[in-house]
């Protein structure tokens, strides 16, 4: 924490970037307390969520958050560190740690300076106090997920607060957020709130939060069990020297317990999470859109099934607007007449061969199939990609789309799911430049989906209630009602925890969940290693133990004398 030392100047334009509002006023180089004493609360909320922006400048967020995992791939530039394992130096791991570890501070200093204000109605001061202990909860959890015991900061340096701290325990991190959310839960006003503001955290995203940090406590802590897994090697090489791609298949897996949560009862906080899940669907303040395209369509932005997302605008400055959108899916460039342009990180095909069900709209209109790759000056045509290769049958008949002349994708970044969700832009068709992409931190299908996962384990499989709280995801994805599926194999608390995993696995492909989710239910190595050294595109997947944790900054570790060696094997 001493790369934040005293922070007591703001920076030019502390625009409110929780809020759709973007005509605010702005203070620059002045003291805390002089912001403090003009009574302007929504320029120290907006100046703490600034630092939300800052990791997504030059990609490194989504770089950190998406790439070590299994269903992530492209080419081997592009993942040759986070995706291949060499954390170690990176500058995308250094910065995911110093980012979060600013917004800590700046949410727990500018609590401080909101508290001091009197002349703001008592309603209007608790929801901004309520937006800074979200803030810092967020920013605590994504940090001990990723990086293991950390410095707990429960009151900021610039309060006098000693800027050398040692690493607490995971335990006594995590009991600080709970209690934390449990704090802005109090303060924050509902979603419906006459006050509340488009964009903002509300009442129920701190609710949604907790339940999911109950969740990831319940699964890292359990001691044993099993879970089944789609995947093992992308392809092999034949006799004759040439290659075939290789479907996915069911390996059951034993979790471990992950360390430093060996104190946690599981099922105990499995019942909390349910609990807090179910509170959060029953008030409504959420609901899920009535389909992907809505979803993730620019009309929709900070939609009710959005909990928490990044809040961006189109057009000012390199700060606000990111290359999300031109890196996770591409664009189509009219300098090269209309040929295919970035979008090299790809989910691989293997993700895509989970679903068993062809017509889910997540891979029917959430996956680009028809990708232009070249321009052929004699014809003045361009010619075609096709995706999946199981549309070739479409292919040969010239129909869904499709042209007889198409043919099958190759490459890293080529052959794989381009997700549709990140053209949720203003400005579509995309150009290649940066776009006002808002990241989904958190969405009401996680809650359903958490309430589930909860309720099996609980109960020792699901509940009726938890099948058709499913089923509600299923019907806005087209896809088999998961009581459905029930009727014909009944699940078992094995079963249905499997089932659970890859429905988030495809949900949530690409927004940052797929990593941790392997971390906190134990199997990370089992799945990486299942892969083999490396996958169809020469991606390292090979995992160690080491990896179970990203590696702490070099200057954390040099300069603060309470930290003595970093995490395990670096």
């Amino acid at each position: 924490m001493k790369l934040i030392k005293i922070f007591n100047y703001f920076i030019a334009s502390l625009f409110l970037l929780t809020a759709c509002d973007l005509e605010e006023e702005t203070f620059t180089f002045v003291s805390g307390d002089d912001v403090a004493a003009s009574g302007s609360y929504d320029q120290l909320v907006s100046g703490a969520f600034l630092t939300l922006h800052f990791p997504f400048e030059w990609g490194n967020y989504a770089e950190l958050v998406n790439f070590d995992c299994d269903y992530q791939t492209g080419p081997g530039w592009a993942f040759g560190s986070i995706g291949a394992g060499n954390f170690y130096n990176s500058g995308s791991n250094d910065n995911f740690y110093k980012y979060y570890s600013q917004s800590v501070h700046r949410a727990n200093y500018h609590y401080y300076l909101v508290n001091k204000i009197s002349n703001i109605p008592e309603k209007t001061k608790n929801n901004a106090l309520g937006e800074l202990r979200f803030l810092k909860a967020w920013s605590q959890f994504q940090l001990v997920q990723h990086f293991g015991p950390i410095p707990l900061f429960k009151t900021s340096i610039s309060e006098g607060n000693d800027p050398e701290q040692p690493r607490a325990s995971i335990k006594d991190v995590y009991e600080h957020i709970i209690e934390t959310l449990k704090e802005a839960e109090t303060l924050l006003v509902p979603r419906a709130d006459s006050e509340y503001k488009k964009g903002h955290v509300c009442r129920g995203t701190a609710k949604a939060l907790l339940a999911k940090v109950y969740a990831t406590i319940g699964s890292a802590s359990m001691e044993n069990g099993n879970i089944t897994v789609k995947g093992g090697p992308g392809s092999k090489t034949n006799p004759d020297g040439t290659i075939s791609r290789l479907m996915p298949v069911p390996i059951t897996h034993e979790k471990d317990q992950v360390a430093g949560y060996e104190e946690f009862d599981s099922q105990e906080f499995y019942r909390l999470a349910k609990e807090k899940a179910w509170e959060v669907i029953q008030e409504g303040e959420f609901e899920l859109a009535s389909s992907q395209q809505e979803l993730w369509s620019a009309a929709y932005k900070n939609g009710p099934e959005f909990e928490f997302c990044l809040q961006t605008i189109d057009g000012n400055g390199t700060l606000y607007y990111n290359f999300v959108s031109k890196d996770f899916l591409g664009y189509s460039n009219p300098v090269y007449n209309g040929e295919w342009s970035n979008g090299f990180n790809v989910q691989r095909d293997h993700w895509l061969q989970t679903f068993d069900d062809w017509d889910d709209e997540r891979i029917t209109w959430g996956v680009l199939h028809r990708i232009p790759y070249y321009y052929d000056k004699n014809t003045g045509k361009l010619l075609y990609y096709f995706y999946p290769e199981r549309d070739s049958v479409y292919v040969r008949k010239g129909e869904n789309g499709y042209d007889k002349t198409d043919v099958v994708a190759n490459g890293a970044h080529m052959y794989g799911s381009k997700l549709m969700k990140f053209s949720a832009v203003s400005n579509y068709p995309l150009d290649g430049n940066r776009a006002d992409f808002n990241w989904p931190y958190m969405r009401y299908a996680e809650t359903l989906l958490i309430y589930a996962e909860a309720d099996n384990e609980v109960n020792n499989g699901p509940s009726s209630q938890a099948l058709q709280t499913v089923d509600l995801l299923n019907k806005r994805n087209n896809s088999t009602l998961s009581s459905e599926r029930n009727n014909k194999i009944p699940y078992t608390k094995e079963t249905f925890r499997s089932y659970i995993l890859e429905e988030r696995a495809k949900e949530f492909a690409a927004e940052g969940i797929r990593r941790t989710d392997l971390i906190r239910w134990g199997i990370y190595l089992q799945v990486m290693n299942a892969i083999g050294t490396n996958d169809e595109n020469e991606i390292v997947k090979r995992r160690e133990q080491k990896h179970l944790l990203l590696p702490l900054p070099l200057d954390e570790v040099n300069a603060n004398p309470y930290i003595e060696t970093n995490n395990p094997g670096w």
